[in-house]
């Protein structure tokens, strides 16, 4: 296999894959792959039928996603190893489907061990859930969102394109250097990540919208289709003295994607508890687990 740094114009080839074995996970989402690769040295080979996601975190571990296609899933997992004992490291097979996991053990048997690691599995709601917040179990968010309206009358709601992509990237680089942000290690490689993503904005298939008060954004989210019901959001930020803005940002842009979408997913929580209570509270609909396989002797 060989591997190349993603390029947009892979989406072409790539994107067919990713989404052909209907996996629900966000790490399958081709957008994620492009904006972050920087970050996570992210690296993509096909091998037949097959695409190959290859991340180096530059430790002694080289993480695969599981590979997405058809055919042989043996040979391709057996290319994956093999690249590893070339890289003189020890491969981890990561994002593995929970369905997925009876075919590994058949394929290889007694040869890996599982983890399924916290914090990684994502929260999937329905549209519908977050666009119309129904029912008691919402009463707080729609309070959040009704005084959000009546304390910022003049608010608006608008689709980013390529005439307002600037006033996000000025808003994420304002945001990065709020509230000690510019001392968080995570928040600088996220703004690194969405920067990657204002650049090419357009050359991508995603989806977006931003709010605006007094003529300035507190607001804006964007994400990216994945399979033919989800979308994946990849994006949302709001500024926090803004009272109701992240529950405006998160009503607003499930009412803009409409019905289109069945499933919203909002990617894990990296096992930080203020993250995980925030997605909690908006009820999962489901949640995606995923599973690491670590070789259990490597002899590299």
């Amino acid at each position: 296999m060989i591997f190349n740094e993603v390029k947009i114009e892979d989406a072409k080839w790539a994107v067919p894959l990713l989404e052909s074995n209907g996996y629900r996970s966000c790490e399958f989402a081709f957008v994620n792959l492009y904006i972050w690769k920087k970050v996570y040295h992210t690296e993509i080979a096909r091998f037949e039928d097959y695409i190959v996601v290859r991340y180096d975190y530059g430790d002694e571990y080289v993480h695969y996603q599981f590979p997405c296609g058809t055919g042989d899933l043996k040979a391709v997992l057996e290319a994956v190893l093999q690249d590893a004992k070339t890289l003189g490291k020890i491969p981890v097979i990561s994002t593995i489907p929970k369905e997925r996991l009876p075919d590994m053990e058949e394929l290889f048997p007694g040869y890996f061990r599982y983890d399924n690691p916290p914090g990684q599995s994502d929260y999937v709601y329905l549209q519908s859930d977050l666009a119309n917040l129904p029912g008691r179990k919402y009463q707080k968010k729609r309070n959040h969102c009704s005084k959000f309206e009546r304390t910022y009358p003049d608010w608006q709601f608008r689709e980013i394109g390529d005439d307002s992509i600037h006033c996000v990237c000025e808003f994420n680089d304002r945001w990065a250097n709020l509230y000690d942000n510019r001392d968080d290690e995570g928040i600088m490689t996220e703004r690194r990540a969405i920067e990657q993503a204002c650049r090419h904005y357009s050359e991508m298939n995603v989806k977006g919208g931003y709010i605006r008060v007094d003529g300035e954004v507190v607001a804006f989210s964007f994400g990216s289709k994945l399979g033919s019901d989800m979308f994946v959001t990849h994006v949302e930020k709001a500024l926090y003295d803004v009272s109701g803005a992240y529950a405006m940002i998160n009503r607003e842009m499930a009412r803009f994607l409409g019905e289109g979408y069945r499933y919203i997913n909002r990617e894990n929580d990296l096992d930080e508890e203020g993250l995980r209570e925030a997605k909690l509270s908006y009820h999962p609909h489901f949640r995606v687990d995923k599973y690491d396989a670590t070789p259990i002797d490597w002899q590299g």
